[in-house]
């Protein structure tokens, strides 16, 4: 009778301790799938492509950029691929930082090449599109912009608009001006997507002194 409470005893305690193991294994396998679900491409970009990408406008001496093409989570939470056209200096250093994002599981909603909007840079934030190249000027000035040189990046710009004073850019992106109502895929100081670009030398406009810009990332 005590040899079988023994045995019974030893059965339990090693079903407890395999279904222990079985939960660390699965932990770790979980971990593996985020790692391994990151993939990119960096691809050349053709006569026929760059005209697609600058809408078919006239553009002197443009630099030479290339297609990033990364994983990013969702605001559902679920794997996507999305498209950058960057600088080709930058093209290898986005891929790391979009990698670093992705490990961190910052949500993205989308990321959509800015010629699907007819190169207007409006319709993109209002969509909530995260993009780069863009061919230019600034807002209410003659001056190209950074992303005229791939060299800029606007992440969830509805949720991270650019504000100055009373002026709110995407306008439906007003109500996201208050930063301490943290909703998800909203840039905070200091959180893993300023992190990662900024150990890298990039610059962000949410350190701007007299505007935000909480979704522009730039590096010169």
């Amino acid at each position: 009778m005590i040899i079988r409470c023994f045995f019974f005893l030893f059965v339990i305690l090693f079903s407890c301790n395999t279904k222990e193991s079985n939960l660390v294994e699965l932990s770790i396998i979980k971990e593996k799938v985020i790692e391994y679900n990151f993939i990119y491409e960096i691809n050349e970009i053709s006569e026929y492509e760059l005209s697609q990408y600058c809408c078919d406008k006239k553009v002197k001496d443009l630099v030479l950029l290339q297609s990033v093409k990364v994983a990013y989570i969702n605001l559902d939470g679920e794997t996507q691929m999305g498209e950058l056209i960057v600088h080709h200096e930058l093209a290898e250093e986005v891929v790391d930082i979009f990698r670093d994002i992705f490990k961190c599981r910052f949500p993205i909603e989308k990321m959509i090449p800015i010629n699907v909007y007819d190169c207007n840079d409006d319709k993109s934030m209002e969509d909530n599109n995260t993009s780069a190249f863009n061919y230019r000027t600034v807002s209410g000035s003659r001056k190209l912009s950074d992303h005229s040189f791939g060299r800029a990046i606007d992440i969830n710009p509805l949720l991270n608009p650019y504000i100055r004073r009373s002026k709110v850019q995407p306008e439906n992106g007003r109500k996201y001006r208050d930063r301490e109502n943290h909703v998800e895929g909203m840039i905070q100081k200091n959180d893993c997507v300023v992190q990662e670009f900024k150990s890298r030398g990039w610059q962000w406009g949410g350190d701007w002194k007299y505007s935000k810009d909480y979704q522009h990332f730039y590096k010169y």
